[in-house]
């Protein structure tokens, strides 16, 4: 009988210690789950604003672009009137205004 009791006790000691186990598995699952949220979080709101800043840049290089070719419609326009003689500034003129 003995024998049975202490069998018990080992038995009911051991149910104990996987039962702590158990319990600290899930409680290091929570806290590496809280963790790994944290570090998505924290990635897609940097990522985001690469995206922002790469999205601003191209519309940055698209106003240059079309700055570029309005400069180089203006040079053209300069070079038209200097080559203008003096006769044909009336013309000129109402090429302006229109």
């Amino acid at each position: 009988m003995k024998e049975i009791n202490e069998f018990i006790k080992y038995v009911l000691l051991f149910i104990k210690e996987i039962f702590i186990g158990v319990i600290l598995f899930f409680v290091i699952g929570i806290i590496l789950v809280i963790i790994m949220t944290f570090i998505d979080n924290y990635y897609k709101k940097s990522n985001n604003i690469i995206e922002d800043n790469i999205e601003l840049q191209k519309h940055n290089d698209s106003l240059k672009i079309e700055v570029d070719n309005l400069d180089s419609i203006k040079n053209a326009k300069v070079i038209e009137v200097k080559t203008l003689d003096n006769d044909s500034t009336i013309k000129l003129f109402y090429q302006l205004i229109k």
